[in-house]
């Protein structure tokens, strides 16, 4: 069963959990726009591919959908280790989800 990470019903925007797929879900309008792989190791999330759907690009869709997740994982009191250079990406600018980060297994994420 899937779980609602993000509501906005004012951009039509759904993100979602979906642990038999091991995706969170990005949804627009109904549609799917986007989705993140994560697999379990422990306590942890491994983050895995980020990808937006070409039709929907150049609308901010990506930093939503990982927010989102991020948000949920420490509230969640998870870590994660990173295998997508999206949310690399995502964390450098905005350092203050760098405590998110499991740093015993950091991924490709290096402060």
């Amino acid at each position: 069963m899937s779980d609602v990470l993000f509501d906005d019903s004012a951009q039509c925007v759904r993100v979602v959990d979906d642990p038999e797929a091991r995706q969170y879900a990005l949804y627009v309008d109904g549609a799917q726009a986007g989705t993140m792989s994560y697999r379990i190791v422990g306590q942890r999330r491994v983050l895995g591919h980020t990808e937006i759907d070409e039709a929907y690009r150049g609308r901010g869709l990506s930093q939503i959908l990982i927010q989102t997740v991020l948000d949920d994982l420490r509230e969640k009191q998870q870590k994660v280790t990173i295998y997508c250079p999206a949310v690399d990406r995502f964390i450098k600018q905005r350092v203050k989800y760098a405590d998110v980060i499991d740093p015993s297994h950091p991924g490709i994420w290096f402060a």
